[in-house]
């Protein structure tokens, strides 16, 4: 095996390491991208809730805060 021969082998094993360390990071972010999408989808659905939830609270304690209507003799 000659030099030139040595010094391509020893380069394609580089760049077959390089290729395959970069795909498994990819394939990571791939997952935590999918992970975080279903996360937001959750914590919309969470927001949605407390808004309602909130809302129905104020509803309740404007209720409560107005006195009572008195009736004419």
């Amino acid at each position: 095996m000659s030099g030139a021969e040595l010094l391509l082998s020893l380069a394609g094993v580089v760049t077959m390491m390089l290729l395959s360390v970069i795909a498994y990071f990819l394939k990571l972010l791939i997952e935590d991208t999918r992970q975080l999408r279903d996360e937001l989808a959750k914590l919309k659905e969470l927001f949605i809730r407390l808004e309602a939830e909130q809302a129905l609270m104020k509803t309740v304690m404007q209720r409560s805060r107005s006195p009572p209507k008195r009736k004419s003799i």
